[in-house]
Protein backbone atom coordinates (compact mmCIF):
# COMPACT_ATOMS: atom_id res chain seq x y z
CA UNK A 1 0.00 0.00 0.00
CA UNK A 2 1.49 3.37 -0.76
CA UNK A 3 -0.18 6.41 0.75
CA UNK A 4 -0.24 9.87 -0.03
CA UNK A 5 -0.22 13.14 1.91
CA UNK A 6 -1.10 16.78 0.99
CA UNK A 7 0.51 18.47 4.01
CA UNK A 8 0.01 21.52 2.18
CA UNK A 9 -2.75 24.31 2.16
CA UNK A 10 -3.80 23.95 -1.54
CA UNK A 11 -4.95 20.88 -3.25
CA UNK A 12 -2.37 18.70 -5.24
CA UNK A 13 -3.05 16.98 -8.84
CA UNK A 14 -2.92 13.45 -8.54
CA UNK A 15 -2.45 12.64 -12.79
CA UNK A 16 -2.21 9.10 -12.81
CA UNK A 17 -1.48 5.31 -11.55
CA UNK A 18 0.12 3.21 -14.10
CA UNK A 19 0.80 -0.64 -13.44
CA UNK A 20 3.08 -2.49 -15.92
CA UNK A 21 1.44 -6.29 -14.67
CA UNK A 22 -2.01 -5.64 -13.47
CA UNK A 23 -3.06 -9.01 -14.49
CA UNK A 24 -0.94 -10.38 -11.35
CA UNK A 25 -0.45 -7.21 -9.76
CA UNK A 26 -3.89 -5.79 -9.86
CA UNK A 27 -4.40 -2.29 -7.97
CA UNK A 28 -7.33 -0.18 -5.92
CA UNK A 29 -6.97 3.40 -5.25
CA UNK A 30 -8.80 6.20 -3.05
CA UNK A 31 -7.12 8.92 -4.97
CA UNK A 32 -8.80 11.69 -6.77
CA UNK A 33 -7.45 10.41 -10.14
CA UNK A 34 -7.01 13.37 -12.54
CA UNK A 35 -7.95 15.41 -9.53
CA UNK A 36 -6.85 17.30 -6.70
CA UNK A 37 -6.23 15.44 -3.54
CA UNK A 38 -7.35 18.16 -1.07
CA UNK A 39 -4.99 19.99 1.63
CA UNK A 40 -4.58 18.39 4.86
CA UNK A 41 -6.17 15.24 3.76
CA UNK A 42 -4.22 11.20 2.37
CA UNK A 43 -5.07 8.41 0.00
CA UNK A 44 -3.83 5.48 -0.92
CA UNK A 45 -3.18 2.96 -3.68
CA UNK A 46 -3.51 -0.86 -2.69
CA UNK A 47 -2.20 -3.73 -4.74
CA UNK A 48 -2.50 -7.82 -4.24
CA UNK A 49 -0.53 -10.19 -6.07
CA UNK A 50 -2.52 -12.79 -7.88
CA UNK A 51 0.12 -15.09 -9.49
CA UNK A 52 -1.02 -16.67 -12.79
CA UNK A 53 2.15 -18.83 -13.10
CA UNK A 54 4.85 -19.99 -10.85
CA UNK A 55 8.00 -18.50 -9.36
CA UNK A 56 8.98 -15.01 -9.54
CA UNK A 57 7.00 -12.58 -10.68
CA UNK A 58 7.26 -8.67 -10.87
CA UNK A 59 5.84 -5.41 -12.00
CA UNK A 60 6.64 -1.69 -11.98
CA UNK A 61 3.83 0.80 -10.57
CA UNK A 62 4.25 4.23 -11.21
CA UNK A 63 2.36 6.93 -9.68
CA UNK A 64 2.01 10.56 -11.06
CA UNK A 65 1.50 13.52 -8.57
CA UNK A 66 1.78 17.14 -7.83
CA UNK A 67 3.79 17.23 -11.38
CA UNK A 68 6.20 14.70 -10.29
CA UNK A 69 6.45 10.30 -10.83
CA UNK A 70 7.29 7.72 -7.95
CA UNK A 71 8.29 4.39 -9.61
CA UNK A 72 7.10 1.37 -7.07
CA UNK A 73 9.02 -2.06 -7.95
CA UNK A 74 6.25 -4.58 -7.31
CA UNK A 75 7.46 -8.10 -6.68
CA UNK A 76 6.14 -11.83 -5.59
CA UNK A 77 6.43 -15.28 -5.92
CA UNK A 78 3.78 -17.72 -7.67
CA UNK A 79 3.65 -21.54 -5.42
CA UNK A 80 1.92 -23.89 -5.90
CA UNK A 81 -1.50 -24.14 -3.95
CA UNK A 82 -1.79 -26.64 -0.96
CA UNK A 83 -4.79 -29.19 -1.51
CA UNK A 84 -4.64 -31.15 1.58
CA UNK A 85 -5.50 -34.59 1.02
CA UNK A 86 -6.16 -37.70 3.63
CA UNK A 87 -6.52 -41.14 2.51
CA UNK A 88 -7.09 -43.90 4.79
CA UNK A 89 -6.60 -47.54 3.95
CA UNK A 90 -8.45 -50.06 4.93
CA UNK A 91 -11.82 -48.11 5.81
CA UNK A 92 -13.24 -50.84 7.69
CA UNK A 93 -11.85 -53.36 9.48
CA UNK A 94 -11.04 -55.51 13.04
CA UNK A 95 -9.74 -54.39 16.63
CA UNK A 96 -6.47 -56.26 15.00
CA UNK A 97 -6.20 -54.03 12.02
CA UNK A 98 -3.48 -51.42 10.88
CA UNK A 99 -4.80 -48.05 9.78
CA UNK A 100 -2.70 -46.20 7.04
CA UNK A 101 -3.51 -42.28 7.01
CA UNK A 102 -1.81 -40.91 4.28
CA UNK A 103 -1.41 -37.31 3.95
CA UNK A 104 0.05 -35.39 0.56
CA UNK A 105 -0.48 -31.94 -0.06
CA UNK A 106 1.39 -30.43 3.30
CA UNK A 107 3.73 -27.64 3.61
CA UNK A 108 7.34 -29.66 2.88
CA UNK A 109 9.01 -30.81 6.76
CA UNK A 110 5.94 -28.85 7.97
CA UNK A 111 3.82 -29.34 11.28
CA UNK A 112 0.84 -31.09 11.20
CA UNK A 113 -1.72 -31.35 13.85
CA UNK A 114 -3.84 -34.67 13.48
CA UNK A 115 -7.41 -34.63 14.87
CA UNK A 116 -9.28 -37.51 15.44
CA UNK A 117 -13.02 -37.92 17.11
CA UNK A 118 -14.94 -41.24 17.87
CA UNK A 119 -18.42 -42.35 18.01
CA UNK A 120 -18.48 -45.26 19.51
CA UNK A 121 -20.80 -48.41 18.81
CA UNK A 122 -23.77 -48.94 21.08
CA UNK A 123 -22.94 -50.54 24.35
CA UNK A 124 -18.76 -49.21 24.52
CA UNK A 125 -17.27 -46.38 25.96
CA UNK A 126 -16.56 -43.08 24.33
CA UNK A 127 -13.29 -41.89 24.05
CA UNK A 128 -11.43 -37.94 23.92
CA UNK A 129 -8.60 -38.34 21.34
CA UNK A 130 -5.70 -35.17 22.44
CA UNK A 131 -4.35 -33.67 18.84
CA UNK A 132 -1.03 -34.96 18.25
CA UNK A 133 1.79 -33.58 16.17
CA UNK A 134 3.36 -35.19 13.07
CA UNK A 135 6.17 -34.11 10.47
CA UNK A 136 5.38 -34.09 7.01
CA UNK A 137 8.52 -35.05 5.00
CA UNK A 138 10.36 -32.65 2.49
CA UNK A 139 7.94 -33.62 -0.20
CA UNK A 140 4.55 -32.92 1.87
CA UNK A 141 3.61 -35.95 2.55
CA UNK A 142 3.00 -38.22 6.20
CA UNK A 143 1.79 -41.66 6.55
CA UNK A 144 0.68 -42.45 10.13
CA UNK A 145 -0.37 -46.04 10.66
CA UNK A 146 -2.45 -47.10 14.07
CA UNK A 147 -4.88 -49.69 15.13
CA UNK A 148 -7.60 -48.91 17.16
CA UNK A 149 -9.15 -51.44 19.80
CA UNK A 150 -12.66 -50.21 20.20
CA UNK A 151 -15.41 -51.02 18.36
CA UNK A 152 -17.04 -47.76 16.75
CA UNK A 153 -16.38 -44.94 13.81
CA UNK A 154 -13.05 -42.55 13.50
CA UNK A 155 -13.01 -39.43 11.86
CA UNK A 156 -9.41 -38.09 11.59
CA UNK A 157 -8.07 -35.02 9.31
CA UNK A 158 -4.87 -33.15 9.67
CA UNK A 159 -4.12 -29.48 9.73
CA UNK A 160 -1.36 -27.78 8.33
CA UNK A 161 -0.35 -25.52 11.51
CA UNK A 162 2.18 -23.81 8.84
CA UNK A 163 -1.22 -22.65 6.59
CA UNK A 164 -4.03 -23.58 9.01
CA UNK A 165 -5.31 -25.31 6.51
CA UNK A 166 -7.24 -28.52 6.91
CA UNK A 167 -7.68 -31.97 5.24
CA UNK A 168 -10.21 -33.47 4.25
CA UNK A 169 -11.78 -35.63 6.98
CA UNK A 170 -11.83 -39.33 6.83
CA UNK A 171 -13.82 -42.25 8.77
CA UNK A 172 -12.76 -45.63 9.66
CA UNK A 173 -14.81 -48.14 11.47
CA UNK A 174 -14.01 -50.88 13.61
CA UNK A 175 -16.26 -53.84 13.94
Amino acid sequence: MATLWNTGTTGVAVGSVTDSNVGEFPWSTTCPIGSALPAGTTCTITTQFKPSALGAQGATLVINANAQAETLSLTGTGVAAVNLQLSIAPSTGSATTQFALTLTGATPSGQLSLHTTYIPTPGNADITFSTTIWTADPSGQLTVTSSHDSPGTFENWFVDTATGLSSNHVVSVVE
